[in-house]
Formats: structure tokens, C-alpha cells, sequence
């Protein structure tokens, strides 16, 4: 079989790559186990392998390592029952970030990789959960009921709606999922009646999914509103190579800056210098963690930053803030027509990860207002002109004026043609759209196995295009 295999063919790729890789993690996660084990660096390669083509299933693993010649030969003649390959994929949530470290760590030593600069990005994918059978509280505190009378014998059986288990441990394993359904969803709530009033959701409206609780509900790149896991990527932008990932639950990019600055950090033995992302990386909170990492962040303000325009007394836009001079050492603004606007009070502003900022609210006096030549096109309403300002947003006022200049520019134009390279790559060639697993654990691990795949195929031709040149 060795012979009909061309030198880059995947399995190939694969066998020299993993070959390169030190076994010891690998031959931990069976450390003192009853009974012999597989061989887990053949297992591993045949999982790569798999990755590659874009089967990520261990029922299908099970299946190429029949079938498949080139599964055999990497697999070395093994053929593992399927329980032996989810047992085999739920294991390697131990071990593959540190094999993806030692890949990391052999491209930086082979001088294909850069650890001082990295583009961030995220993309959601959707979780191993079904869409259509979110339930709400009342929904699934009835569900809670029917199950535990169908577990302790109380209800006939022919009575049972179709949801519930036929088997004694199904109904044990859907219960436990319904605990932690109940916990979440009790969260979810509590965290929405801390909302502003303008923002909170009607509860019988805040759902949870049974098959996956932990998963967080919100919309995908198709605008379909599902249980989904968000990834983020940091990719050195000229060997494409991923330097780290992560996988959060979560549906949403913010707050995700600075855990993967530190997970970059530990891995580059902090050599990390220049982060590239987009505006959704770029808040104030964001700003103030790459200062304090002292890691220059190369991205556009946060559209959140920016003001809204707003009809004015003669229906036409607003005077804007922008036109509105703030003076620190005074802390107060003046305005168009040469008038203060002094300060008048703050309030608290909740931000993502139990966070927060204050905003500052800035007032004219209502008697230079009425009598203001501007009046018409300032005030939008019969009270006195306010600005608001969001405390450490002198940050957005420097970046804006770096990302102006050209050599901001230059660099940011890197991060579109590398990130969303591994993006595409991930999603076109290895039909990445939907986690197998349930929980954000094995979510997780899938992440760390496609990660190493995408890096050992780029940096293997790294490597032959090195060696001939």
C-alpha cells in the first residue's frame, strides 16, 4: 500500500508529521488502564487522517479503518470496535493541546513561523443539538415531571409521550441533562432581569436545549437562530499556521481579546507582540487588556463606540458629539457655539464577562440652550443639550487616530487574507458546520483535532518547499 501512496498524499502528510511528535501525551491518557491498549499514535493518525477528508465522526473512523487502504496503513492493520473510537476522541481532550504546542514550537524553531504578530478571528458553529426542540422554564419543569414519574414507575408506559427514553439509563442520562437545562436557563433568566428594561426578553421567551444545555442559543453565519459554540483562531499571517485556538460557549466575539492573548503568550513563551483583528475586538475593555499584556492591537474601533445620529428639533441630524470639544483637566465639553457642558452624573454599564464601565453624562444649562442660535439643530427634545461618555474612551480616540495612518492600514489589510483562510479551509475543504460531540468539552477537543490538522498539512508543505526550493 506504501507504494501507491503519492509523497503528498494526506496519509502521507500525516505519518511524517506525527512521526515528529513526542508519544509520551499520548501514551499518558492509557496510563494504568486494566487491560492492553491500542496503540494510541496509530489511532491518532488514522483520527488526522479522517479530519483531512472531512470525516469527523468516530462511527466513520470505525468504518475507514475496514475499508479504507490508506486508513489501514496508517492504522497498521487496526481495526477498533466504535465504542473504542469515541472512548479514543473523548480521551484526546487531554492531550491535544499539547501536541498542538509541539507543532507550534517545531515551526518556530524551523523558522516557518513568526510568533511576534497574529491575526484573531472567530466563526460559530453550530453544536450537536437539535434547533426546533428548545423548551422554556414551564416547558421543562412539566418535562422534569413526566420523566421522574417514568423513572420511578409511577406512569403507565403507553402513556409516555415519545421524548422520553425507553431504556432505565436513557431516561437517567436525559435527566441529568434536564438538571443542568434547569441550571442554565435559571442563569440565562437572572441575567436578563438585570437588563435595562428596554433590553430584557419576556422569560417564557428564554429557552435552553435539552440535547445540549451548556450550548448558548443565537444566530449563525446563515441567520438561523440555534444552540452554536463560537472558535477563534490566532494565525501567524505568512505561514498561515494557526498559533493558538480556543472554544468558548458563547455566541458572541467579545470578551474572547485577552484569553487568547494569554494562551498565545503561554504557548510563544511570550513573544507575542502585534495582534491583528476587527472591530469586534476592539472596545475600550479590549484596548485596556492589550496595554496591560503590552501587545499593540492593530484594529478598527468598535462601531460602539461611535455616536448615533439623531433628529434635531428642525427634523434634520443632529449636531454630533464629534463636533463637541472635550476638555479633561475640566472634564466638561464645550459645544459648537462656544457654551460648557458641565459634568452632571454617571452610570454603571454592564459588559461582557460580569464587567463594567461607567458612562459620564455631561449637561449645557438650559438657559444658553433656549437662547443658543443653534438651538434648532442641537437639542432633539425641549431639555437642555447632553453628551454621554463611556469611561477609557480617550483609548478609542487614540486608536481611530492610529488606524488612520498608513503603516495601520498596511497591516490590517494582512489580517482578511490570513484568518479567514483557516476559516474557509476548515468550513470548505474539511466540512467543518456542525460540532459531532455534545458539550463543550468533546467541542472543544473536535476544535483541537481540526487545528492540528490544518497545522500539520501547512506546515508539512512549509517544510517541502523549504527543502526544495
Amino acid at each position: 500500500m506504501e507504494k501507491k501512496l503519492p509523497e503528498d498524499d494526506h496519509a502521507r502528510i500525516v505519518e511524517r508529521q506525527v512521526n515528529r511528535l513526542d508519544r509520551n501525551t499520548l501514551d499518558l491518557l492509557y496510563k494504568g488502564v486494566g487491560r492492553d491498549a491500542y496503540d494510541p499514535v496509530p489511532l491518532l493518525k488514522i483520527v488526522l487522517y479522517e479530519y483531512l477528508k472531512g470525516r469527523r465522526s468516530p462511527a466513520a473512523w470505525e468504518e475507514e479503518a475496514r475499508i479504507n487502504e490508506a486508513a489501514q496503513w496508517l492504522g497498521r492493520g487496526y481495526t477498533p470496535a466504535r465504542r473504542t473510537w469515541y472512548d479514543f476522541r473523548d480521551r484526546l481532550g487531554d492531550a491535544v493541546e499539547d501536541l498542538h504546542q509541539q507543532t507550534v514550537h517545531q515551526a518556530i524553531e524551523q523558522e516557518h513561523l513568526d510568533p511576534t504578530m497574529a491575526a484573531q478571528d472567530g466563526t460559530s458553529i453550530a453544536a450537536c443539538s437539535s434547533r426546533h426542540r428548545m423548551v422554556n422554564q414551564e416547558t421543562l419543569q412539566k418535562r422534569q415531571a413526566i420523566l421522574q414519574s417514568a423513572i420511578d414507575g409511577s406512569a403507565a408506559q403507553e402513556a409516555l409521550p415519545k421524548w422520553v427514553p425507553p431504556t432505565p439509563n436513557g431516561r437517567l442520562d436525559l435527566a441529568e441533562r434536564m438538571t443542568t437545562a434547569a441550571e442554565v436557563l435559571a442563569e440565562r433568566i437572572c441575567q436578563n432581569a438585570a437588563k435595562r428594561s428596554g433590553k430584557r426578553k419576556d422569560p417564557e421567551k428564554i429557552q435552553v436545549s435539552l440535547t445540549d444545555p451548556i450550548a448558548p442559543l443565537g444566530r449563525d453565519k446563515f441567520k438561523v437562530y440555534r444552540p452554536l459554540y463560537t472558535i477563534q483562531y490566532l494565525v501567524d499571517p505568512v505561514s498561515h499556521l494557526i498559533v493558538s485556538y480556543g472554544c468558548e460557549a458563547s455566541p458572541v466575539d467579545s470578551g474572547t481579546l485577552a484569553p487568547m492573548i494569554d494562551k498565545t503568550q503561554k504557548i510563544t513563551g511570550g513573544r507575542l507582540k502585534t495582534v491583528l483583528a476587527d472591530g469586534g475586538y476592539c472596545s475600550i475593555l479590549d484596548l485596556r487588556d492589550a496595554q496591560e499584556r503590552n501587545v499593540e492591537l492593530i484594529a478598527p474601533p468598535s462601531a460602539s463606540g461611535t455616536s448615533r445620529r439623531s433628529k434635531s428639533l428642525s427634523g434634520e441630524d443632529q449636531i454630533p458629539r464629534e463636533e463637541f470639544t472635550f476638555d479633561a483637566s475640566a472634564n466638561s465639553y464645550t459645544c459648537p457655539a462656544g457654551k460648557r457642558l458641565a459634568y452632571k452624573d454617571r452610570e454603571k454599564m454592564a459588559r461582557q464577562g460580569g464587567r463594567h464601565l461607567y458612562q459620564f453624562r455631561y449637561q449645557c444649562d438650559a438657559s444658553h440652550c433656549q437662547t443658543c442660535p443653534l438651538r434648532s439643530r442641537c437639542l432633539g427634545g425641549n431639555g437642555p443639550r447632553m453628551i454621554k461618555r463611556m469611561e477609557g474612551e480617550e483609548l478609542l480616540e487614540a486608536q481611530r487616530l492610529k488606524m488612520s495612518q498608513d503603516d495601520a492600514k498596511e497591516l490590517y489589510r494582512l489580517r482578511g487574507q490570513t484568518v479567514e483562510r483557516s476559516f474557509g479551509d476548515a468550513k470548505g475543504n474539511r466540512g467543518v458546520d456542525r460540532f459531532h460531540g455534545r458539550g463543550l468539552a468533546r467541542a472543544r477537543t473536535e476544535t483541537g483535532l481540526l487545528t492540528l490538522a490544518q497545522n500539520l498539512l501547512r506546515l508539512d508543505n512549509l517544510q517541502q518547499n523549504a527543502a526544495n526550493p
